[in-house]
C-alpha cells in the first residue's frame, strides 16, 4: 500500500477564516468537471500550491523527480484543503503569506487589516500585508504613494541586489516575486489615479522588463498608458512584442492608435473585427452601459468581464480623444450597431 506523505506537526496553525478558500475544513477538493461555478477557486490558490509544493521539497528533503511528483500526487489526495497543508511543516514566513492572502481575499476592512496585523507579526517583511496595511489605513493616495514606494524599496533591498540579474524569462515563475510585483501594479494603479501617468509608465515598463512574458498582464495596461499620453511609438512597440495578442484590449487599442495615426482604413478595418469579437466594450467607451461601481476580481472570462476589463485599461485614454470617439459613434450608428 503506497505510503502517505508524512504529516509533521506545525509550530503554528494558520488561523481559519471566513473568506478563505483554503483553509476550510468542509471544502471538499473537486475535479475541474463537478465545479457548477465558472470561478471554483481563490485568485491565490495557484501561488499556494506553488508555495506547497517548494515547502514539499524542503520538508522530505526530496532530490528525484519521481518521488516529488508521488509525493504532490498523494497530497492531492486529500479530502480538503486544509489536509494538503498540513501535510507539511510551514515556517511563520509562510503562515504570514497565508494571512496575507486571507487579508487580501477579505472584503471587509476590517478584518483585512487585522490579518494583515497578524501576518506583519510573524513576518514583518510580508510584502502583501505591508501593501494591505497601507491600503487600508491609507490618508491620502499621495500618501499611500509614498508608502508603497518605501515597501518596494524594502523589499528590493531584501532581495539584494543580484536577485534581479539574468533573471528576466523566468522572473515571475519564482514564487517569491509575485507579492513584489503585485506592489509595482498597485503603485501603477494610484499613480494613475494620482494623474502621475509618466511615473506609472515607468513602473510598468519595470515590470514588462522584468517579465516580458507577461504572466500579469501588464502589457495591457501600458498600452492604455501609451495611447493616453500619445505615445504611439510605444503602442506600436507592443504590438510588435505581442503579434499574437488577440484579445480586446489590444484590438480596441490598435483602433484607437490606428485612428491617432491618421490610417481610418485600418482602424476601420480592426473595429469590424473587435466588434465581431466583444461588442459589449463599445457600449462601455460609448457611454450606452454605465461600468459597475464595485468591481471584484473574480477571475471571470466571459465577454462582459472582458469589455469591463478593457474599459479599465483604454476608457481614459478614449475619453482623452473626443474625435473619436464622435468617429466611433458614428461608425457604429452606420454600422446598424
Amino acid at each position: 500500500m503506497p505510503k502517505k506523505v508524512p504529516k509533521k506537526k506545525k509550530r503554528t496553525r494558520i488561523p481559519q477564516s471566513p473568506r478563505s478558500s483554503i483553509t476550510s475544513k468542509t471544502q471538499k477538493i473537486k475535479s475541474s468537471d463537478e465545479y457548477d461555478s465558472p470561478q471554483p477557486f481563490s485568485r491565490f490558490d495557484v501561488e499556494r500550491l506553488n508555495r506547497f509544493i517548494v515547502q514539499l521539497i524542503k520538508s522530505n528533503e526530496v532530490k528525484d523527480p519521481e518521488e516529488l511528483n508521488y509525493l504532490i500526487e498523494e497530497a492531492l489526495t486529500f479530502e480538503t484543503w486544509e489536509e494538503i497543508f498540513d501535510s507539511v511543516e510551514f515556517s511563520d514566513i509562510e503562515i504570514a503569506q497565508e494571512l496575507a492572502y486571507q487579508a487580501m481575499e477579505s472584503r471587509d476592512r476590517k478584518e483585512a487589516l487585522r490579518l494583515a496585523n497578524e501576518a506583519l507579526k510573524l513576518d514583518p517583511d510580508c510584502i502583501d500585508a505591508l501593501v494591505m496595511k497601507a491600503v487600508v489605513e491609507a490618508k491620502s493616495v499621495s500618501k499611500l504613494i509614498d508608502k508603497l514606494k518605501k515597501i518596494i524599496a524594502k523589499a528590493e533591498k531584501n532581495f539584494g541586489p543580484d536577485y534581479f540579474k539574468g533573471r528576466e524569462r523566468d522572473f515571475c515563475a519564482i514564487v517569491e516575486s509575485k507579492p513584489y510585483m503585485r506592489a509595482l501594479r498597485m503603485l501603477i494603479l494610484f499613480l494613475r489615479a494620482e494623474g502621475r501617468v509618466g511615473e506609472s509608465v515607468l513602473v510598468a515598463e519595470r515590470m514588462l522588463d522584468l517579465n516580458p512574458r507577461d504572466i500579469e498582464g501588464i502589457r495591457y495596461t501600458l498600452l492604455g498608458l501609451y495611447l493616453e499620453t500619445g505615445n504611439l511609438a510605444g503602442a506600436q512597440r507592443l504590438f510588435r512584442e505581442y503579434p499574437d495578442e488577440d484579445g480586446a484590449v489590444f484590438n480596441w487599442g490598435q483602433i484607437l492608435e490606428r485612428y491617432l495615426a491618421g490610417d481610418m482604413e485600418k482602424a476601420a478595418m480592426v473595429l469590424k473585427k473587435a466588434m465581431s469579437q466583444n461588442p459589449y466594450v463599445l457600449d462601455y467607451l460609448i457611454g450606452r452601459k454605465r461600468v459597475p461601481n464595485e468591481i471584484f476580481d473574480d477571475n471571470r472570462v466571459d465577454e462582459e468581464s472582458e469589455a469591463i476589463e478593457c474599459w479599465q485599461e483604454l476608457g481614459v485614454a478614449w475619453e482623452g480623444y473626443p474625435d473619436a470617439l464622435k468617429w466611433l459613434k458614428f461608425f457604429a450608428q452606420e454600422a446598424g450597431w
